[in-house]
């Protein structure tokens, strides 16, 4: 069974990625979907620092999962941020890549504890109060 790894949510641009950070979102990923009961998540785990190079497509792999377990499997609305599909010979995760995966990944776990409603709106009496995006068409 895996076991849950507290996420690092603040990256900055001077930060090095390594072996035990992929380790870490992956195994996150993986504890995220054993507790969905999802069995469609396999991890790349087999990475070493200054040997293994990650493509982009095992890149792209985790995010894409990430993103069904949270819309299919929650259900949930609340607003995330999005990274997008990293290409060969193009950008690895960035800093903020990365504190959106593993922001994902708390805000799932806190879901699946309870401890976060599957969407982030909330009632202010008669009014409609909500996270970081609404968008309700032309006024």
């Amino acid at each position: 069974m895996p076991t849950w790894t507290t996420p690092k949510t603040d990256w900055q641009g001077s930060d090095s990625f390594s072996a035990s950070d992929w380790l870490r979102i992956v195994g996150n990923a993986e504890y995220i979907a054993d507790e969905l009961s999802y069995t469609g998540f396999t991890p790349f785990t087999n990475v070493t620092d200054g040997q293994t190079l990650l493509t982009a497509g095992q890149r792209t792999y985790v995010t894409k999962q990430l993103y069904k377990m949270l819309h299919i499997y929650l259900h949930s609305s609340w607003n995330m941020g999005y990274v997008a599909d990293r290409v060969n010979f193009g950008a690895t995760w960035n800093s903020e890549a990365l504190n959106i995966i593993e922001s994902m990944e708390r805000d799932i776990k806190a879901q699946l504890d309870g401890e976060l409603p599957q969407n982030d709106f909330y009632r202010c009496g008669d009014e409609l109060c909500c996270g970081d995006t609404v968008s309700v068409g032309l006024l």
